[in-house]
């Protein structure tokens, strides 16, 4: 095995979108048909300086180039790549990338940018992009010639990251660039692509001057409550009203138009019908306006005519370099001092804090204000992203990691537009900074109609679980457990471990946070004997000074304190629940005081790396966080939600302490004879189920480890192979499209003779005519015997979104009766390997079990990697059930005994 470098960001990011180093974008597109006039033009227009760079002469490209440069309809041959802006009214390149095939495997790639959008990324944005898709189409290497005077070409190739190797000669430098990316290339890709996304969004996040596009004088419309939430809020620049019908609205001048208004805006909000969006959008990009948040509804939300005119704005909005929320969103706010933005219709504006939020929901974003409010958490931004048409929470994510006011992000979602890329991103950034997430729609209305076990078993949550699990990502089930979790994280330090100290002047409190803590996976162990000895020293002997101390409802200012003190300076422990139930309202300030004594006196004797998280049993109303000196403690109505919230943090902890998960390949994998066996069956007939013979061959090329057999046509031929095996043998139809066989009673097992073998071919051959058509019936698989070991499943399905999912679990006939499997997103790493075979209810089985020995852990591990590469390298596949493996014992290995393969053509 080796390790493999993870894939490249644009490998994973299918939006035509280029993020230029300014923070402008533009549309990124290959190369049609109808673009011949434009290359020209594009290359004409060029300087001679940069025309000579490209050419390595002062000439203008030839016909016969451009006719090659303007076709990318085999990207397996040839591929241009266009990054496109409006320059004078009409979409045109402002740079063009291409590679043309010149070798097996070898493309000769060049570049370049126009004059006036040099030094602004491009070159490096092309040379990914390209790099991506032709490693994609199975080239190995870019060559590429450039004067030695070209620095700013050489730099972008020094900088990629790529594998380099470089010659002179008079006065060119032809350079060799090895498409395998590295880390160093990941790296590089991902930091520019982090820094430009960040800049693009700094101009809506933190304007210096905002308009508002629509502003009105009804008190009740959403124009007049977004200008006079802007001014509301504070905002600490000028808020420029656009409207034609006023002079003045709410105290601030009006102005006919946004050309009309003071240059400088860096946002433009726009509440205008929605007929008016698109002209609005090019008036703004006239006016140098940044950044925009269309208010308006009526786009993709409402049907296929909104779809097509939000697709012209989003094309508009790109063309003109701008970034946009929304449409169909209430807006944004950022509630730093040093900004006080409410660009939204909500009246609510939370106090300033550490904690960002994106919600896709409009509709829940004023609640969602008002709760941060009613629980006292801090945000810092919040983002209405509405249709996410161009800024998504992908965005917003690279904008928070940098934001050095944000500490904790906070989504709400509803759809993903790009897993991958999100998937990227969080398991990054959560390294940092947590994210805690609800995602809605968990359930779905009907099962679909599922070909294999694997796909039967994944339910419609289970990739959105995977994802959130591989990348990091705290999972919510609702909103008010998303504030539970963001008040923990944003106040307190990460728990070092799972074992939790409980102080309590109640009982039944106390005897619920302990069951809480257990169900969700945390340790409530005993004091150690010095811990009960310093407690017994001042509590009442009738208190409890084990764990939960109870200290009983006698208990007093001074206990508290005292209590706390020792809980927190505990060797035995890793956080601290406090749970106080007022038993007289009129001590009730006092023991709140000495609460937060025994606080900052645990804190100062050392205890600083120990969350604490408190419980006020008292009127009904939501308890507020408790204020120690600098230190804000989470408060929770009920010990339950306190428990829930810590034990989703120390599991967050936990994945935070691990070592990243490496990516393993295998020297012996055959990926391109695996694809051409799946495309050739699928070029003879359609999408469908392998045969047994190219499924056989399929799961060679990756070496998974078949279990001897061989596919009997008739009667004599059977007895003859199972002569040669060697008695006893197993007797199964070998037909395409069958998913459950022994159901079908088209397997016979211990076939110990010439005559039950011929007897059972018969039987299957008879019974299998009656279940499937002739065509698809291969002829009956002969297969050795297995003895012994444990019978588990591997498989994959093809999540139409988040790409194919690993599963593993307890295989055999009642594979979806236990339902004991786990799924992860490939590719796999070796955590996450590991990681579904720990996760099974089954796992003391093939740990050993009542004297029967252990399995092969190692080789079940391999095994699991290797269909991992299956499934990413070879894209056809879209169901694989490998059911059941043997997990033979250590140093013995596994065996596949049956094993199905469904293929789909794959768009190039």
């Amino acid at each position: 095995m080796q390790i493999v470098t993870p894939a490249l960001p644009s490998e994973d990011d299918s939006a035509s979108r280029a993020v230029l180093r300014d923070g402008t974008v533009a549309t990124l597109r290959l190369a049609q048909t109808g673009d011949r006039d434009a290359l020209r033009r594009f290359f004409h227009e060029l300087s001679p300086e940069s025309r000579r760079r490209r050419f390595l002469g002062y000439g203008e490209p030839t016909d016969a180039l451009l006719d090659r440069l303007n076709d990318s309809s085999d990207l397996a041959r040839a591929a241009t790549l266009l990054v496109m802006r409006v320059r004078d009214g009409e979409s045109r390149p402002i740079a063009v990338g291409s590679y043309i095939g010149i070798d097996a495997g070898v493309a000769e790639a060049a570049f370049a940018v126009d004059d006036h959008f040099q030094g602004r990324g491009l070159g490096t944005i092309l040379l990914e992009r390209l790099a991506a898709m032709a490693a994609a189409h199975g080239f190995r290497r870019f060559d590429a010639t450039t004067l030695a005077e070209n620095s700013a070409m050489l730099e972008v190739f020094h900088d990629s990251g790529f594998e380099i190797r470089s010659k002179s000669d008079s006065g060119a430098i032809s350079v060799q660039l090895s498409l395998s990316p590295t880390s160093a290339t990941v790296a590089s890709a991902e930091r520019l692509d982090a820094t430009a996304t960040a800049a693009s969004l700094k101009p809506m996040l933190e304007p210096a001057a905002v308009a508002v596009i629509g502003a009105s004088r009804d008190p009740g419309s959403i124009g007049f409550r977004i200008l006079h939430a802007l001014a509301a809020a504070g905002f600490t620049g000028p808020i420029y009203p656009v409207n034609p019908q006023a002079a003045e609205i709410d105290g601030h001048r009006c102005y006919a138009s946004i050309g009309a208004a003071p240059r400088g805006v860096d946002l433009a909000i726009i509440v205008v019908p929605k007929q008016l969006v698109l002209p609005v959008v090019d008036e703004c990009a006239a006016a140098g306006v940044k950044s925009l948040v269309v208010i308006t509804a009526g786009f993709a939300e409402a049907g296929d005519e909104g779809r097509v005119l939000q697709q012209l704005l989003v094309e508009k909005v790109r063309g003109h370099g701008l970034r946009m929320i929304g449409p169909n969103c209430m807006g944004l706010l950022n509630a730093t001092a040093e900004v006080r933005l409410n660009a939204s219709f909500s009246p609510i504006v939370p106090p300033s804090g550490r904690v960002a939020f994106s919600s896709q929901s409009g509709a829940l974003g004023m609640a969602i204000l008002a709760l941060a409010s009613e629980r006292g958490v801090g945000l810092s931004t919040f983002v209405s992203v509405g249709n996410k048409a161009d800024v998504s929470s992908n965005d917003l994510l690279q904008y928070w990691e940098a934001d050095p006011h944000t500490a904790v992000l906070l989504l709400y979602l509803e759809s993903f537009g790009n897993p991958r890329r999100f998937a990227r991103l969080a398991r990054r950034i959560a390294k940092t900074k947590p994210i805690v997430a609800v995602k809605a729609g968990r359930t779905r209305a009907g099962s679909r109609a599922a070909g294999s076990h694997t796909a039967a078993l994944a339910a419609s949550d289970t990739a959105v679980d995977a994802l959130f699990h591989q990348s990091g990502v705290i999972r919510a089930d609702t909103i008010d457990e998303m504030f539970d979790l963001a008040s923990c994280l944003e106040a307190q330090p990460l728990p070092e471990g799972r074992r939790v100290a409980i102080v309590t002047n109640a009982g039944g409190p106390g005897i619920l946070a302990v069951d809480a803590c257990e169900a969700a996976g945390l340790t409530v162990a005993p004091f150690s004997p010095a811990t009960r000895q310093r407690l017994s020293t001042f509590l009442p002997a009738e208190a409890s000074v084990g764990n939960p101390v109870d200290m009983v409802a006698s208990a007093g200012p001074a206990e508290y304190r005292r209590t706390i003190e020792v809980a927190l300076t505990a060797d035995d422990t890793d956080a601290l629940i406090i749970i106080y139930t007022p038993v007289d309202a009129s001590h009730s300030s006092d023991t709140l005081h000495a609460i937060r004594d025994g606080i900052a006196a645990g804190r100062h004797a050392g205890a600083t790396a120990k969350p604490i998280l408190m419980c006020v049993m008292a009127d009904g109303r939501r308890p507020q966080p408790v204020i120690v000196e600098e230190e804000r403690v989470p408060t929770y109505a009920f010990p339950e939600n306190a428990a829930r919230a810590l034990a989703k943090v120390a599991t967050y902890a936990e994945w935070r302490a691990q070592r990243p998960g490496l990516l393993w390949s295998f020297e012996d994998v055959r990926a391109d004879e695996a694809r051409a066996i799946c495309r050739a069956a699928l070029a003879s007939r359609g999408d469908g189920w392998l045969s047994g013979d190219e499924t056989h061959a399929v799961l060679g090329a990756f070496g998974l480890p078949l279990a001897a057999g061989t596919i009997a046509h008739s009667a004599d031929e059977a007895a003859a192979l199972a002569l040669v095996i060697g008695y006893p043998v197993a007797v199964k139809l070998a037909a395409r499209g069958l998913p459950h066989k022994t159901d079908a009673g088209v397997v016979r097992l211990n076939a110990a003779s010439d005559q039950s073998v011929r007897r059972a071919f018969t039987d299957i051959m008879t019974r299998a005519r009656k279940l499937v058509p002739d065509e698809q019936i291969d002829g009956v698989l002969i297969q050795a015997m297995i003895a012994g070991g444990v019978e588990t499943m591997i498989g994959v399905t093809e999540d139409p979104l988040f790409g194919p999912l690993v599963a593993f679990g307890l295989g055999g006939i009642h594979v979806e009766i236990l339902g004991d499997v786990r799924f992860r997103i490939a590719p796999l790493t070796d955590r996450d390997a590991d990681e579904l075979l720990h996760e099974i209810r089954g796992l003391p089985l093939l740990q050993g079990y009542r004297g029967h020995p252990p399995s092969d852990l190692d080789a079940l591990r391999e095994l699991l990697l290797r269909v991992s590469r299956l499934a990413v390298e070879v894209p056809e596949v879209v169901e694989l059930d490998l059911n059941p493996v043997m997990a033979m014992s250590p140093g013995h290995g596994c065996r596949i005994v049956d094993a199905r393969i469904k293929v789909r053509a794959h768009p190039s």
